[in-house]
């Protein structure tokens, strides 16, 4: 004869193997000592938590909430044992004069606390059901005529098994606040690279520049830096000259972006010294004067990384105080350079981006 399936299912399916060994009814006691006082759930539980959390009294507790009675059949005791080295793994054995009759093993149970409790004691409770059902020689229904309860998945814990569900009729809570980082409207980029120049100094030269700038929405730049120009040593009548200019520059762009193409406008100041070496003449000299210009240009910038973009600038130099470099000869004074009231400067180069609100070297 087979125990009847206990009516309220486990709500804690173990996912780990175990054995259960029932042997045949248990005997029935002895007419001649009578009807023994039933003892205790507390008494007939034995426990040896080793390295879990059980504690007897909370495990007793539960059991009897379970059973929803406080006394079992004299002839069952219960031998709970903690694995020593295991805090999550459980044995737990029912003896009936001497011999196991049933047995289940955790390994593991679940890891609260709380759950480890609830799971043991409702094995416990199952176990004692099913062997009192058995003994007083009770049948269970026919197993083909009732339907299969569908499987259920595997849970953690009892606690997810005994959280009730949350009301359909709640209105599900709205997004909450965007905390994604902003970034920043502003931008601080390094730009340099080569140039050729027209007229600045005659009749063509190079040189190379270099500046810092700070960019606001892909819109407004301000930017400062230096540069240095060239056209090396040049034949001016018997002798040569050599111009250098050399000065700081300062200037306001605004632009827009297409894709990863970025076209600006700018406008500036700039404001240096021209350095001239004379050689070949009646009188070699050196001298530095004064070199203000206006620069007004532009120049198209594509992104080639996140922080990195190519420049081509155009800009057109207005010469607001143009150095003239003379030659004092006995009788007169002859002027052997100047720069003309306007030159042309090509440029290409490379901005660097160090800031993180948008992509590429742009601001």
């Amino acid at each position: 004869m087979h125990a009847a399936p206990d009516p309220m299912p486990d709500p804690m399916p173990d996912p780990t193997p175990h054995a259960t060994v029932v042997v045949p009814n248990l005997p029935e006691p002895d007419a001649a000592s009578g009807d023994p006082e039933l003892p205790a759930v507390a008494d007939a539980l034995s426990l040896d938590p080793g390295a879990t959390c059980l504690e007897h009294d909370r495990l007793t507790e539960q059991v009897v909430s379970w059973l929803e009675r406080d006394q079992i059949d004299p002839r069952l005791s219960v031998v709970v044992e903690g694995n020593p080295t295991e805090a999550h793994t459980v044995h737990i054995t029912l003896w009936t004069h001497g011999k196991v009759i049933a047995e289940r093993v955790f390994a593991p149970g679940p890891h609260r606390c709380e759950d480890l409790h609830a799971v043991v004691s409702l094995a416990i409770a199952h176990a004692l059901d099913a062997t009192v059902l058995e003994s007083v020689g009770s049948s269970a229904p026919d197993a083909e005529a009732i339907e299969p309860p569908p499987p259920q998945p595997p849970v953690e814990s009892a606690r997810e098994v005994v959280t009730p569900a949350t009301p359909t009729s709640e209105p599900n809570p709205g997004p909450g606040p965007d905390l994604t980082p902003r970034p920043s409207p502003w931008d601080w980029r390094l730009h340099g690279g080569a140039m050729v120049t027209i007229g600045a100094p005659r009749p063509i030269g190079g040189g190379v520049q270099l500046g810092i700038e700070l960019g606001w929405r892909d819109r407004i730049d301000v930017q400062v830096g230096g540069l240095v120009m060239s056209a090396g040593r040049q034949p001016v009548e018997e002798g040569t000259i050599d111009i250098t200019l050399m000065a700081g520059r300062a200037d306001v762009c605004t632009g827009f972006r297409v894709e990863r193409v970025r076209p600006r406008l700018c406008g500036g100041f700039l404001a240096g010294s021209a350095y001239g070496r004379a050689r070949g003449y009646y009188r070699d000299f050196e001298t530095v004067v004064r070199w203000v210009a206006v620069p007004i240009g532009g120049d198209v910038r594509v992104d080639l990384t996140r922080r990195l973009a190519f420049s081509f600038d155009v800009d057109g130099l207005i010469t607001l105080i143009n150095p003239i470099f003379d030659m004092e000869e006995e009788l007169q004074v002859r002027k052997l350079r100047d720069l003309p009231p306007f030159a042309v400067t090509f440029g290409v180069g490379l901005v660097v981006g160090f800031g993180e609100g948008h992509r590429g070297a742009g601001p």
